[in-house]
């Protein structure tokens, strides 16, 4: 399962890659698409979008139990390691050896079984290499632009529902109009809380021993598996996800500002999502929250859009690359895989200060626990790690993010 998860990601890289340099080449060349570029364009980003499900639910189902049966390895009170020097034979294993050949194969030793048999095997010592590829992380954004905090119990927060009115007051004394008139804001108030969520892997004890180079890959695993749950949870479009954040992480999507609806019909050049959809949702936004406003999509996306952007012959360029940097109409572009795709119904573009808009609290702080249960199944030679966090997001102030939203029908 593991091996037909890192092809289907490779397919989906490749094909998003293919999918901008088409693109790029236009850019570069600043002219539109081919008839033939366009063509291709479409079959890959097709690709994209049918690889996506499939690539989500072999990762709900896959731990790094399933591609190692027998666990993985014990790491030093939870914390990461440097990588261990490679050790291919033990000193042991080599005086045995010497010792099998000067005996003409007599004399076996113990140390000789790290080899596989007499029948040849002892001459080919068993070694693993001490580097694992792991799986590329997908793009991960909401902790990058929120407000993260650390907590120690739930937390209140008050915010303001409506603006107190001011009126007019004429000159003088008396009565009605010539009195200021009474007007005063309302408040409410949300719970920041903390709800858990985690994951185990379980060790044999001679893995623990004898792989040394699966203790940091260990805990990359884990802490990146949580990362991935959480950041779904954030945008909201997790397993089972609430809007209301009822015994959950509140998402963004649907707990936003309502910002621009596109019909889900393609435009004049066949696109879903076009580049007059992001000057809208912008006109949506108050400009309290431009300064540190950003965007908020899968990279998928910000491909399409700058598709839509070559067909649209614009006088200038909205969508550009500054170093590493995307910027659409000058804001910043971050990315996240939990964000839906492109799709009828879907919203796949969000655009605010989600430094003001959203916030994150970490009870105890922001690190993910990892323990070693050394214990609960030692009479089996098994050793249990665990790694979990308590988190909450809550939606903070739902105007200062806007949503594209496409809809059903036309």
């Amino acid at each position: 399962m593991a091996d037909k998860l890192f092809d289907l990601k490779k397919q989906r890289e490749h094909a998003l890659r293919k999918a901008e340099g088409i693109v790029q080449a236009a850019e570069t060349a600043q002219r539109a698409l081919t008839d033939s570029e366009s063509l291709d364009y479409d079959s890959l980003i097709t690709a994209v979008h049918a690889l996506n499900p499939r690539i989500a639910e072999i990762e709900s189902k896959t731990t790094i139990r399933g591609m190692f049966p027998n666990g993985i390895v014990i790491v030093d009170g939870g914390r990461r390691n440097a990588r261990q020097p490679e050790k291919r034979l033990t000193e042991e294993y080599a005086n045995e050896f010497f010792d099998y050949i000067s005996s003409s194969g007599q004399k076996v030793g113990a140390a000789l079984y790290e080899g596989s048999g007499p029948s040849g095997g002892y001459v080919v010592p068993l070694t693993v290499d001490q580097q694992i590829v792991p799986l590329a992380p997908t793009d991960m954004g909401v902790r990058e632009v929120a407000t993260v905090i650390p907590t120690v119990m739930d937390m209140k927060i008050p915010r303001a529902t409506t603006i107190s009115t001011a009126a007019a007051k004429a000159e003088g004394t008396g009565s009605g109009a010539n009195l200021f008139t009474e007007s005063d804001p309302t408040l409410d108030q949300f719970t920041l809380s903390a709800f858990m969520a985690g994951l185990t892997h379980t060790v044999s004890w001679e893995l623990a021993q004898d792989v040394p180079s699966f203790q940091s890959f260990a805990v990359g695993d884990m802490l990146l598996a949580q990362s991935l749950f959480e950041e779904a949870w954030y945008v909201g479009t997790g397993a089972g996800n609430s809007l209301s954040g009822t015994g959950q992480a509140q998402g963004l999507i649907g707990n936003t500002g309502t910002g621009t609806g596109v019909g889900a019909v393609a435009d004049s050049n066949g696109n879903l999502l076009s580049i007059d959809a992001t000057f809208d949702v912008m006109g949506t936004l108050k400009t309290p929250y431009h300064p540190n406003a950003s965007w908020l999509m899968q990279r998928a996306t910000a491909v399409e859009l700058r598709k839509a952007q070559k067909q649209s012959n614009l006088f200038e360029p909205v969508f550009v690359r500054v170093g590493k940097q995307d910027f659409l109409h000058g804001y910043p572009v971050t990315y996240s895989t939990a964000m839906p795709a492109i799709a009828a119904g879907a919203t796949p573009v969000l655009f605010g200060d989600f430094k003001i808009g959203y916030v994150i609290g970490d009870r105890g702080g922001s690190g993910i626990n990892v323990k070693i249960l050394d214990q609960p199944r030692a009479t089996e030679g098994l050793i249990v790690l665990l790694a979990y966090r308590r988190t909450d997001g809550r939606v903070r102030r739902s105007e200062a993010i806007q949503a594209i939203t496409l809809h059903s029908g036309s």
